[in-house]
């Protein structure tokens, strides 16, 4: 499965980053071509919590679940798929003097068939790019307290 891997530094501390990232609300707001996130419960957005995504992968949407299988306020949110492209990853927060080093690791796995190479070479060529605009997105709404 391919790795996928960014890092900031945000200048807040690692609870302001942490429940920053765990309102499922603000997703949408600095993850890019993420087009849905809704929480099944949103009283239960913890271990077992489930949300409904959508992502706009080039002309296709990938539709899915993720499922929050790690949540240790304020170091780690971790998750992985339950339905749609295989997805497993985690948000990992660490104290940086005064701010917060954010780290997003991440691996994925897309359908096959014509659809799954089309969205495979997108995917090769964007989705670096994309999680490292959405750690910087989220790094400016944060400090901007936006």
């Amino acid at each position: 499965m391919p790795q996928l891997r960014s890092q900031t530094r945000i200048n807040a501390t690692p609870e302001q980053v942490f429940d920053f990232i765990d309102d499922w609300r603000n997703a949408m707001r600095y993850l890019r071509r993420m087009v849905r996130w809704e929480a099944l419960d949103p009283d239960n957005t913890q271990v077992g919590g489930v949300f409904d995504i959508g992502v706009q992968a080039g002309p296709t949407r990938l539709n899915g679940r993720l499922e929050v299988t790690g949540h240790q306020r304020p170091s780690t949110i971790s998750f992985r798929s339950i339905d749609g492209p295989r997805v497993e990853g985690a948000w990992v927060l660490t104290p940086d003097g005064d701010a917060t080093r954010v780290l997003l690791d991440a691996s994925y796995d897309v359908p096959g068939g014509i659809a799954g190479r089309l969205v495979a070479a997108f995917l090769r060529g964007n989705a670096q790019n994309d999680i490292d605009a959405s750690l910087r997105e989220l790094k400016r709404l944060i400090e901007s307290g936006a």
